[in-house]
């Protein structure tokens, strides 16, 4: 991966990269802002030119129709959208009909990141789990299942950390009952500890079981608050069609670039990872892999030559394996 970057080197390199790509590829379609200090943004109706496609129309459009244009993220139009570089990637492994690509893919722990077999395993983009109760459904990247088993992948980029419980935010929150001052305790005139189960949404009713997080006692500070995004992700994992929790049914990955000095030692996203991994109650709940290990998977197929080589323009990525970077004939 080359020597370590701190994150001012990292996220110049990639922004370079990115306008490079931008003056290259999208002359005439980006926003017309100014360039310094933040990445290209295309116009919103050259929004789609953000996703790597090959030359096949048919296999293009399938890969462009994977996110509908009202499930992109706000900032799907950046360049540096890690929403449009999972839809790249995960949309060709789609439209090729590829998803055995993901055998065997070894996790940082050493277990399948994905599956050992992909017979009877689909792909979807932003599942919703709607068995939580939250009034804005947990939504997962990409989410892989088959019958009784579920592998819910977020995908990552250059962002440094992963998102944390919101209702510790003053200005976001004014009212006692809703705010929380971030440890997990009664307060503010509520019955329940958590300001969340004040309005019922069910996290706690099941993350006893996948953390070593009792719920019928104080956490000073509260053990959810800072791997928010990480334990949500475990829990649509876990929880069945039904709505019940199977914490054997399936496992949580983060896909992220090895790069970015948030995942590596001493990065806020690894530490939560860290926390996260250290609380669960459940071996091989939580797994990573890195964009360039999963490219190693895919280096060595033909039809996606096209895929490899824009990751590597576009975002500078590239395969593990110095043998992986040309593509041969599978």
């Amino acid at each position: 991966m080359g020597p370590k970057l701190n994150k001012a080197t990292y996220l110049k390199a990639v922004t370079q990269s990115l306008w490079t790509y931008a003056d290259q590829h999208h002359k005439g379609k980006l926003d017309g802002k100014m360039r310094q200090g933040r990445p290209p943004f295309l116009s919103t109706q050259y929004a789609s030119r953000n996703v790597l496609v090959p030359s096949d129309e048919t296999k293009a459009d399938d890969i462009r129709a994977a996110i509908p244009c009202s499930q992109r993220h706000q900032k799907f139009c950046s360049l540096k959208s890690s929403q449009a570089l999972s839809q790249s990637v995960f949309g060709a492994l789609c439209a090729f009909s590829r998803l055995d690509l993901l055998e065997n893919v070894a996790a940082e722990c050493g277990r399948p990141a994905f599956f050992d077999d992909h017979r009877d395993w689909t792909l979807a983009f932003e599942y919703k789990v709607r068995s939580l109760k939250e009034p804005t459904p947990t939504s997962v990247d990409v989410l892989l299942c088959r019958p009784g088993r579920r592998v819910a992948v977020e995908c990552k980029f250059t962002e440094g950390e992963f998102g944390c419980c919101s209702r510790t935010s003053k200005n976001n929150y004014p009212d006692p009952k809703k705010y929380c001052d971030g440890n997990y305790r009664v307060q503010g005139g509520r019955c329940h500890r958590c300001a969340l189960t004040e309005i019922g949404i069910r996290y706690w009713d099941h993350l006893p079981r996948l953390f070593n997080w009792p719920s019928e006692r104080d956490h000073e500070p509260c053990p959810f608050k800072g791997v928010y995004q990480l334990a949500r992700n475990a829990l649509a994992a876990t929880i069945t069609p039904e709505g019940e929790l199977d914490p054997n049914g399936g496992h949580m990955l983060i896909v992220y670039d090895a790069r970015n000095p948030a995942f590596q030692a001493n990065g806020k996203a690894k530490a939560q990872w860290e926390d996260a991994v250290g609380a669960s109650l459940h071996q091989g709940l939580l797994r990573r892999l890195s964009w360039q290990r999963l490219l190693d998977s895919l280096a060595c197929v033909q039809d996606l030559a096209y895929l490899v080589n824009g990751l590597r323009e576009k975002y500078g990525l590239e395969p593990d394996q110095a043998s992986a970077s040309t593509p041969a004939l599978m």
